[in-house]
């Protein structure tokens, strides 16, 4: 079909009609979609860049012990300066190239185009995209009551769910330190003869670690959705 939610974009691209109300609405969401995760992930970056370094000083202040250069406490605090630096230069690097999309945002949302595809006829998806379709055409600066529909449907999900996942990083974040600290106390006592339950610890403690940092992508993924939920309706629904 010619007139297709996808084949519109693309012709309102090429044209460059970019101050088409309704066109300047999608990119103007694309736009706070990608500076949510600037502004959160700089300040993830920053927090474990700072951690990194905390880890680094623990490490530097950490005696060596007399059976072994590098004790128990003093490799966890290596190791964790180590993830810590190696988690936020990622995520550094994850915000520089969102933030080219930012200051331009065009070419990523061509990409973006490119990516849509075309639903089955008379699915709810294509029934979305028609009135999707209608609104981009008309350059009306009012979103039809269906789009608005799904948005709104879609702000609700991602806000509980960042909610949710929020709550559950703040939860492994506690455990996960309450666990360490122990495993740190108990190497100090008695570092060479580790007994089944601080065997247990250790696994459960980088299972702690594991499922915060899932839970941190969660946690920004949905956030971005919740912020900017018009960019996900257009791909998803």
């Amino acid at each position: 079909m010619n007139n297709n939610l996808q084949n519109t974009l693309n012709k309102m691209i090429q044209s460059g009609a970019w101050s088409n109300p309704a066109m300047a609405t999608l990119v103007n969401d694309y736009i706070l979609y990608h500076v949510v995760l600037v502004v959160v992930g700089g300040l993830l970056a920053l927090a474990f860049l700072l951690l990194s370094i905390f880890f680094w000083v623990r490490f530097k202040r950490t005696p060596k012990s007399a059976r072994r250069t590098w004790p128990f406490e003093k490799k966890t605090y290596f190791a964790f300066g180590v993830l810590s630096a190696g988690v936020g230069l990622v995520i550094a690097l994850i915000v520089v190239v969102d933030l080219t999309n930012v200051l331009d945002p065009h070419p990523g949302f061509a990409l973006l185009v490119d990516s849509m595809g075309t639903p089955q006829a008379g699915t709810p998806m294509d029934h979305l995209y028609q009135a999707f379709n209608t609104w981009i055409q008309s350059g009306s600066t009012t979103i039809p009551s269906l789009v608005q529909e799904k948005i709104q449907e879609r702000m609700a999900f991602h806000t509980t769910k960042a909610i949710v996942s929020g709550v559950l990083l703040v939860v492994f974040v506690v455990l996960g330190t309450l666990i360490w600290r122990t495993l740190l106390k108990k190497s100090r006592i008695r570092e060479a003869t580790w007994r089944l339950t601080e065997s247990a610890l250790l696994v459960c403690g980088a299972v702690a670690i594991t499922f915060s940092l899932l839970l941190l992508v969660i946690v920004v993924a949905n956030l971005q959705g919740a912020f900017a939920p018009i960019t996900l309706t257009l791909l998803d629904g």
